[in-house]
């Protein structure tokens, strides 16, 4: 294997910005809690509907289950990029508003350590923050009077991950994420020569865990078993803000906040049949620990279904591209949505399908979804249309040179 490839990719794992996140989203109630919470965006698995606690595969870098890590090749190392692009509208009592969004969401290294010990290591995104908006309000004891105010926000949180899977034995493995969360969020409210604006910094260390039962049923039947669980974790912010009037400004440390990130339990299935994958996952995720500097949003407890299906003609290095494929498609539903406006609740959904092929020393997948959200009384509905790619490179390990 030649290190330069692995070299540039330490070099881009590395050196992702904070600050690139400014283009994960455009959605205006970003500004609630710790962002939008960043999902569905990487892994070979998007186009399947994000399904993973069940999913296990020889080039398959499972970090959402990190069990899953014990079933790649042990004999080759992986590395993984994911970038995204999505066209988001949005419409809130009778106002509308469009953007296209597209960044990197994921880089990761993977490979066996020892002969049952796997590891990956990775960045990601987590929340991100992004509006731009207006509002017109009436001056208060002036009837025909009106002031403009305009708010604007940015920035959110990243997450570097050490996945850990270990093989208990030939059917079953463990896995534990440690997690570092941190990241910059800034917010801001103009009206004209007076502005006032806050910067929020944290940071904070969580662990979630996963395990994965896979056996083999009959020659050309596999049956995965999967659960995943995550610690509730607190994480700290320092807020700074900033008052900016007639040219002046005064900057004042405000004391230490907190944000209470929601634990989460799991479980999936997967079914191997011949040529065919059928996977299934639930999630419960506690987003009521979540709270807002808005009454009027609150935060409420998810359940999240998905399902997928892949598949793959397996065919040989010579045959035609299009044996050596794999298709997929699925679909995801959250009910209720995770934030409540207004005391309004409602659901959300995602459709997706996707390609897998070969390409140099690995596989290029790529995913097509479409992503609704809908809360009652005509207080949210957005829709996304977006387009997903990770390539997963893999060199034999035995050509490494110590």
């Amino acid at each position: 294997m030649k290190a330069t490839k692995y070299g540039w990719l330490l070099c881009l794992l590395f050196s992702l910005p904070v600050t690139g996140q400014n283009v994960m989203t455009s959605s205006p109630y970003s500004m609630f809690g710790v962002g939008e919470i960043m999902t569905g965006l990487s892994g070979s698995n998007t186009a399947m509907g994000g399904v993973s606690i069940g999913m296990r595969g020889k080039m398959f870098v499972n970090t959402d289950n990190p069990a899953g890590l014990a079933g790649l090749d042990s004999c080759r190392l992986f590395a993984e990029a994911s970038a995204f692009a999505k066209w988001e509208s949005y419409q809130s009592k009778g106002d509308n508003n469009q953007a296209f969004t597209g960044n990197f969401s994921r880089f990761a290294l993977a490979g066996r350590i020892m002969p049952r010990w796997y590891m990956a290591a990775g960045l990601t995104p987590y929340s991100s923050v992004g509006y731009y908006f207006q509002s017109t309000q009436e001056l208060e004891g002036s009837p025909s009077s009106y002031y403009t105010s305009t708010f604007s926000g940015d920035g959110g949180l990243s997450k570097v991950y050490l996945s850990n899977a270990f093989r208990i034995s030939p059917s079953l493995s463990v896995g534990v994420n440690l997690n570092y969360l941190f990241g910059n969020m800034t917010q801001s409210e103009t009206q004209s020569t007076m502005s006032v604006s806050q910067k929020l910094f944290g940071q904070a260390f969580l662990v979630d865990f996963g395990a994965q039962y896979s056996r083999r049923l009959g020659r050309e039947l596999n049956l995965t078993l999967g659960a995943v669980y995550g610690l509730p974790q607190t994480i700290r912010m320092e807020k700074t803000k900033t008052l900016v009037e007639n040219s002046s400004s005064n900057s004042t440390n405000m004391k230490r906040v907190s944000q209470t990130l929601p634990q989460y339990v799991g479980g999936g299935v997967s079914v191997e049949y011949k040529r065919m994958t059928y996977a299934l996952d639930y999630m419960f995720r506690q987003y009521s620990s979540l709270t807002s500097s808005d009454s009027r949003v609150t935060f409420q407890d998810s359940h999240v279904l998905r399902a997928g299906l892949c598949y793959f003609p397996d065919g040989y290095g010579s045959s035609s591209i299009w044996k050596r494929m794999d298709y997929k498609m699925g679909l995801g539903l959250s009910s209720p949505y995770y934030m409540q406006v207004r005391g309004q609740s409602g659901l959300s959904w995602r459709v997706s399908a996707g390609l897998g092929f070969p390409l140099m020393n690995g596989r290029l997948h790529t995913a097509f979804y479409y992503d609704r959200v809908n809360l009652d009384g005509k207080m949210l509905k957005r829709g996304i249309t977006g387009f997903t790619v990770t390539y997963t490179l893999s060199e034999l390990f035995y050509k490494v040179k110590l």
